[in-house]
């Protein structure tokens, strides 16, 4: 009898857990590029889990801003999004900030970044040159990308990327940091550059989350965001959280 209770409040737990989870029904209405995932599937069908506010677009786009990414396969059979070393690539997100937990919570006003790679290949060489540089194994989780950790850190500060047809903004006013102009309905866009690090033959399953915070990001970066001397986050759930595999190829001659 006691094993059945403990079964039936585990269900109630869990059934709790997934209607509190920010569910968007409709698809992103500017579309996503193939490949791009929600980090956490929702186990309600035809609903998404995309975080706690409405995902507008997530795109990923190469250098002139304009043509969109595509997977391919790679010698191991993998679809994936090959990235050339020393290249930039631009990735859109455009989301409407929206208040968590609904009706009694708080809407961000500003937001990091942070990149995560779970690694789950790369030759011996890569992984002896990553391990010398960041004194740890390569393969495995990487909580934050080599890509935002350059310019201390500052890369991190997700308003910086807001992009020229945003709806909101996190510009400053003469009170101070006045974060995300709340208009109804109003989509914030960031449109965030990256240059692909030297690590030939990296295969991941890279995320890319929006993380709410109660000021700019301006100490530690991506490492230290929402740990103890860094940006202080706002709630425990991420804003925006995608994921898309990734291979990190050499550059193609000629």
């Amino acid at each position: 009898m006691g094993k059945f209770v403990c079964c039936v409040c585990l269900l109630v737990v869990l059934c709790l857990l997934e209607f509190s989870t920010p569910l968007q029904r409709r698809r992103p209405k500017q579309g996503v590029t193939k490949g791009i995932q929600e980090c956490r599937p929702s186990r309600r069908r035809n609903w998404f889990n995309w975080g706690t506010s409405d995902l507008f677009e997530a795109k990923l786009f190469e250098k002139d801003k304009e043509t969109e990414l595509e997977l391919s396969e790679n010698e191991s059979g993998v679809m994936v999004f090959q990235l050339q070393i020393g290249s930039t690539y631009y990735i859109r997100i455009g989301f409407k900030p929206k208040e968590y937990p609904k009706e009694y919570g708080a809407t961000p006003k500003f937001f990091g970044i942070k990149i995560s790679d779970d690694v789950t290949a790369a030759p011996a060489g890569t992984q002896s040159i990553y391990e010398r540089l960041y004194g740890q194994p390569l393969l495995g989780k990487q909580e934050c990308s080599p890509v935002l950790l350059g310019g201390g850190g500052k890369d991190a500060d997700g308003c910086q990327w807001i992009a020229e047809d945003s709806e909101s903004s996190c510009a400053k006013d003469g009170a101070g940091e006045q974060g995300l102009k709340e208009k109804v309905d109003s989509v914030a866009t960031i449109m965030f550059p990256f240059v692909v690090p030297n690590f030939p033959g990296t295969v991941a399953n890279t995320s890319f989350r929006l993380i709410p915070t109660v000021r700019h990001v301006t100490r530690g970066g991506c490492q230290l965001l929402g740990q103890p001397g860094g940006a202080e986050t706002l709630i425990d759930n991420d804003m925006i959280c995608i994921q898309y595999p990734t291979q990190v190829v050499r550059p193609t001659r000629g």
